[in-house]
Protein backbone atom coordinates (compact mmCIF):
# COMPACT_ATOMS: atom_id res chain seq x y z
CA UNK A 1 0.00 0.00 0.00
CA UNK A 2 1.56 3.40 -1.40
CA UNK A 3 1.47 5.62 1.98
CA UNK A 4 0.55 8.68 0.67
CA UNK A 5 -1.69 12.01 1.22
CA UNK A 6 -5.21 10.41 -0.11
CA UNK A 7 -6.52 13.78 -1.29
CA UNK A 8 -3.18 14.62 -2.94
CA UNK A 9 -3.78 11.90 -5.27
CA UNK A 10 -7.35 11.78 -4.84
CA UNK A 11 -7.51 11.56 -8.67
CA UNK A 12 -8.81 15.46 -9.25
CA UNK A 13 -10.63 15.66 -6.58
CA UNK A 14 -9.83 19.67 -6.63
CA UNK A 15 -9.85 19.12 -10.74
CA UNK A 16 -10.30 21.46 -13.97
CA UNK A 17 -10.96 24.94 -15.08
CA UNK A 18 -10.16 26.59 -17.92
CA UNK A 19 -9.77 30.34 -19.17
CA UNK A 20 -10.84 31.53 -22.85
CA UNK A 21 -11.81 34.37 -24.80
CA UNK A 22 -15.32 35.76 -24.47
CA UNK A 23 -17.10 35.65 -27.51
CA UNK A 24 -18.55 39.62 -26.88
CA UNK A 25 -15.21 40.95 -26.94
CA UNK A 26 -14.15 39.55 -30.45
CA UNK A 27 -11.07 37.89 -29.46
CA UNK A 28 -12.35 34.53 -28.67
CA UNK A 29 -10.18 32.70 -31.79
CA UNK A 30 -7.40 33.44 -29.13
CA UNK A 31 -8.61 30.73 -26.67
CA UNK A 32 -9.06 27.25 -29.29
CA UNK A 33 -11.13 24.03 -28.13
CA UNK A 34 -7.46 22.61 -28.19
CA UNK A 35 -6.01 25.87 -25.89
CA UNK A 36 -9.24 24.99 -23.18
CA UNK A 37 -8.31 21.49 -23.04
CA UNK A 38 -4.78 22.20 -22.26
CA UNK A 39 -5.85 24.74 -20.06
CA UNK A 40 -8.27 22.28 -18.34
CA UNK A 41 -4.94 19.66 -17.69
CA UNK A 42 -2.79 22.27 -15.96
CA UNK A 43 -5.72 24.10 -13.82
CA UNK A 44 -5.57 21.11 -12.70
CA UNK A 45 -2.53 20.58 -11.44
CA UNK A 46 -2.56 23.30 -9.51
CA UNK A 47 -5.76 22.77 -8.02
CA UNK A 48 -4.96 19.74 -6.10
CA UNK A 49 -4.72 20.11 -2.84
CA UNK A 50 -3.66 17.24 0.14
CA UNK A 51 -4.11 16.72 3.81
CA UNK A 52 -1.63 19.79 4.93
CA UNK A 53 -3.62 22.29 3.11
CA UNK A 54 -6.49 21.44 4.76
CA UNK A 55 -5.26 21.24 8.49
CA UNK A 56 -5.72 18.25 8.77
CA UNK A 57 -3.13 16.03 11.14
CA UNK A 58 -1.59 12.59 11.31
CA UNK A 59 -3.06 11.08 14.00
CA UNK A 60 -6.04 9.63 11.79
CA UNK A 61 -4.54 7.17 9.11
CA UNK A 62 -6.89 5.95 6.03
CA UNK A 63 -4.99 3.95 3.52
CA UNK A 64 -6.08 3.47 -0.13
CA UNK A 65 -5.01 0.76 -2.20
CA UNK A 66 -4.20 -0.20 -5.67
CA UNK A 67 -4.37 3.78 -7.84
CA UNK A 68 -5.22 5.54 -4.88
CA UNK A 69 -3.21 6.30 -2.01
CA UNK A 70 -3.15 6.46 1.66
CA UNK A 71 -4.16 10.11 3.74
CA UNK A 72 -4.76 11.04 7.65
CA UNK A 73 -7.66 13.02 9.32
CA UNK A 74 -7.79 14.01 12.56
CA UNK A 75 -9.60 16.31 14.88
CA UNK A 76 -8.92 17.61 18.41
CA UNK A 77 -10.21 16.38 20.94
CA UNK A 78 -11.15 13.11 19.36
CA UNK A 79 -7.68 10.97 18.59
CA UNK A 80 -8.68 7.94 20.29
CA UNK A 81 -12.19 7.36 18.45
CA UNK A 82 -12.57 4.99 16.03
CA UNK A 83 -15.10 7.19 14.10
CA UNK A 84 -14.29 11.05 13.74
CA UNK A 85 -15.97 13.62 12.34
CA UNK A 86 -14.07 17.39 11.20
CA UNK A 87 -15.40 20.14 10.03
CA UNK A 88 -12.21 22.75 9.35
CA UNK A 89 -11.77 26.12 7.52
CA UNK A 90 -8.60 26.10 5.03
CA UNK A 91 -6.83 28.75 3.46
CA UNK A 92 -4.10 28.05 0.99
CA UNK A 93 -1.66 29.40 -2.08
CA UNK A 94 0.02 27.56 -4.77
CA UNK A 95 2.43 28.52 -7.32
CA UNK A 96 1.17 28.46 -11.38
CA UNK A 97 3.66 27.30 -13.71
CA UNK A 98 4.57 30.49 -15.33
CA UNK A 99 4.31 32.92 -12.63
CA UNK A 100 1.44 34.05 -10.18
CA UNK A 101 -0.57 31.66 -7.72
CA UNK A 102 -4.14 30.76 -7.17
CA UNK A 103 -5.95 30.80 -3.97
CA UNK A 104 -8.27 28.23 -2.83
CA UNK A 105 -10.26 29.08 0.69
CA UNK A 106 -13.07 27.55 2.25
CA UNK A 107 -14.35 25.00 4.32
CA UNK A 108 -14.02 20.82 4.70
CA UNK A 109 -16.09 18.68 6.13
CA UNK A 110 -16.29 14.78 6.54
CA UNK A 111 -16.47 11.70 8.75
CA UNK A 112 -13.44 8.87 8.51
CA UNK A 113 -13.55 5.48 10.11
CA UNK A 114 -9.59 4.13 10.89
CA UNK A 115 -11.44 0.51 11.65
CA UNK A 116 -13.17 0.39 8.18
CA UNK A 117 -10.42 2.42 6.30
CA UNK A 118 -13.40 4.36 5.10
CA UNK A 119 -13.53 8.31 4.52
CA UNK A 120 -16.21 10.59 3.18
CA UNK A 121 -15.01 14.56 2.30
CA UNK A 122 -17.04 17.62 1.24
CA UNK A 123 -15.56 20.58 0.32
CA UNK A 124 -16.71 24.17 -0.54
CA UNK A 125 -14.41 26.79 -1.65
CA UNK A 126 -13.55 29.89 -3.84
CA UNK A 127 -10.70 30.06 -6.08
CA UNK A 128 -9.09 33.40 -6.61
CA UNK A 129 -6.49 33.53 -9.34
CA UNK A 130 -3.51 36.17 -9.52
CA UNK A 131 -1.76 36.50 -12.66
CA UNK A 132 -1.71 32.86 -12.77
CA UNK A 133 0.57 31.71 -15.77
CA UNK A 134 0.34 28.66 -18.08
CA UNK A 135 1.89 27.55 -21.17
CA UNK A 136 0.40 27.75 -23.91
CA UNK A 137 0.57 25.92 -27.38
CA UNK A 138 2.09 27.90 -29.37
CA UNK A 139 4.97 28.23 -26.49
CA UNK A 140 3.55 31.84 -25.30
CA UNK A 141 1.66 31.94 -21.86
CA UNK A 142 -2.00 32.44 -21.27
CA UNK A 143 -2.78 34.85 -17.68
CA UNK A 144 -5.48 34.20 -15.70
CA UNK A 145 -7.12 36.59 -13.12
CA UNK A 146 -10.12 35.97 -10.70
CA UNK A 147 -13.65 37.86 -11.99
CA UNK A 148 -13.72 37.70 -9.52
CA UNK A 149 -13.38 34.11 -8.61
CA UNK A 150 -14.17 30.91 -8.63
CA UNK A 151 -17.36 29.13 -6.46
CA UNK A 152 -15.80 25.58 -5.97
CA UNK A 153 -17.60 22.03 -4.67
CA UNK A 154 -15.95 18.52 -4.32
CA UNK A 155 -16.52 15.15 -2.78
CA UNK A 156 -14.29 12.54 -1.94
CA UNK A 157 -15.76 8.60 -0.71
CA UNK A 158 -13.28 6.10 -0.09
CA UNK A 159 -14.60 2.58 1.39
CA UNK A 160 -12.46 -0.41 2.71
CA UNK A 161 -9.01 1.70 1.42
CA UNK A 162 -10.95 2.01 -1.64
CA UNK A 163 -12.58 4.52 -4.10
CA UNK A 164 -16.09 3.91 -4.14
CA UNK A 165 -18.43 5.73 -7.52
CA UNK A 166 -17.48 8.87 -9.08
CA UNK A 167 -15.20 11.51 -7.23
CA UNK A 168 -17.01 14.98 -8.41
CA UNK A 169 -16.24 18.39 -8.34
CA UNK A 170 -17.81 21.39 -9.66
CA UNK A 171 -16.22 25.29 -10.28
CA UNK A 172 -18.47 28.04 -11.40
CA UNK A 173 -17.29 31.74 -11.46
CA UNK A 174 -15.49 33.53 -14.10
CA UNK A 175 -11.97 34.37 -15.60
CA UNK A 176 -10.19 37.42 -17.02
CA UNK A 177 -7.63 36.53 -19.38
CA UNK A 178 -4.65 37.66 -21.48
CA UNK A 179 -1.84 36.53 -24.09
CA UNK A 180 0.06 38.15 -26.66
CA UNK A 181 -2.16 39.77 -29.12
CA UNK A 182 -5.57 39.23 -26.89
CA UNK A 183 -7.47 39.15 -23.89
CA UNK A 184 -11.17 38.59 -22.73
CA UNK A 185 -13.43 37.73 -19.70
CA UNK A 186 -14.31 33.66 -19.36
CA UNK A 187 -17.66 32.10 -17.97
CA UNK A 188 -16.94 28.81 -16.53
CA UNK A 189 -19.60 26.09 -15.41
CA UNK A 190 -18.32 22.67 -15.61
CA UNK A 191 -18.73 19.62 -13.68
CA UNK A 192 -15.79 16.86 -13.62
CA UNK A 193 -15.32 13.54 -12.29
CA UNK A 194 -12.82 10.59 -11.49
CA UNK A 195 -14.36 6.92 -11.93
CA UNK A 196 -12.04 4.81 -10.00
CA UNK A 197 -13.31 2.07 -11.96
CA UNK A 198 -11.86 2.97 -15.45
CA UNK A 199 -9.14 5.31 -14.17
CA UNK A 200 -10.67 8.01 -16.16
CA UNK A 201 -10.99 12.00 -15.04
CA UNK A 202 -14.05 13.03 -17.32
CA UNK A 203 -14.59 17.20 -17.68
CA UNK A 204 -18.00 18.56 -19.20
CA UNK A 205 -19.90 22.07 -18.80
CA UNK A 206 -19.55 25.31 -20.63
CA UNK A 207 -17.32 27.76 -20.98
CA UNK A 208 -16.55 31.17 -23.13
CA UNK A 209 -19.14 29.72 -25.47
CA UNK A 210 -17.26 26.39 -25.66
CA UNK A 211 -19.04 23.11 -24.92
CA UNK A 212 -16.43 20.85 -22.73
CA UNK A 213 -16.42 17.37 -22.65
CA UNK A 214 -12.94 15.82 -22.00
CA UNK A 215 -11.76 12.50 -20.99
CA UNK A 216 -8.54 11.20 -19.94
CA UNK A 217 -7.14 8.55 -18.20
CA UNK A 218 -5.47 9.13 -14.67
CA UNK A 219 -2.49 7.14 -13.33
CA UNK A 220 -2.08 4.91 -10.51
Amino acid sequence: MIRQSYLACSAGLILVLAACGDSSTGLSANISQADANKLAADMDATSTLGTSDFGLGASFSVGVDGTASAGSVSTPGSVSAAVTTFNNTFDVTKQCPKGGNVELKGSINGTGDRTTQSLTVDANATRTDTGCGFAARDGGTITVDGNPNIAYTGHLNIVNAAFVGLQTQTHKGSFKWARTGGSGTCDVDVTSSFDPATHTVTVKGMFCGHTIDVTRTRGG
